[in-house]
């Protein structure tokens, strides 16, 4: 019978130390869900399917440019607000809900400038960062093409090509 009690106690003991632990874990879990995860630096839409070789370059340039990236979206996010980043925010998550329907483009980045009520030199360094942040999506998206096969790459977003309509102008 002793051994019966000694072995409760021991029990009774491991788990009386171990529920601050446990605790601890189940806090982490819970508000994991609610942090904002990063974007990647790589981005690809959802219908392409990469090959391991694939993956394993695409990783590679993730590894190389999400800290420039990372920079240059946290130095757009000190531009703004709380207010004007909740109003960014709310254009967003609407466009986004309206999927098709919804504005696009030049429409929703006007949209978005209106609801946020920028300042001029708040506009000016908001338009700099933001120039910055398309040019390295650009690189990086020529850095991807060569790694994708032709059925591929025709599933890439169609964006018009604007330094090839300059230089026809030119021409």
């Amino acid at each position: 019978m002793t051994k019966f009690w000694k072995c409760l106690l021991s029990l009774s003991l491991a788990a009386f130390l171990l529920s601050p632990a446990m605790a601890e874990d189940a806090k982490a879990k819970r508000a994991k869900p609610n942090a904002r995860k990063e974007q990647p630096a790589v981005q690809l839409p959802k219908e392409i399917t990469l090959t391991d070789e694939q993956k394993t370059k695409v990783a590679e340039l993730e590894k190389e440019y999400a800290p420039k990236m990372k920079e240059l979206r946290e130095k757009l996010v000190k531009v703004m607000t709380e207010e004007q980043k909740k109003a960014r925010l709310e254009v967003m998550k609407e466009a986004r809900e309206k999927g098709k329907e919804g504005r696009k483009g030049k429409e929703l980045q006007q949209a978005i400038k209106d609801a946020m009520k920028l300042s001029e030199e708040q506009q000016k360094n908001y338009d700099e960062t933001d120039k910055k942040i398309v040019a390295l999506r650009q690189e990086i998206l020529e850095k991807v093409k060569p790694l994708l096969t032709d059925e591929q790459k025709e599933k890439l977003p169609k964006r018009p090509e604007r330094k090839k309509a300059k230089d026809k102008k030119a021409a």
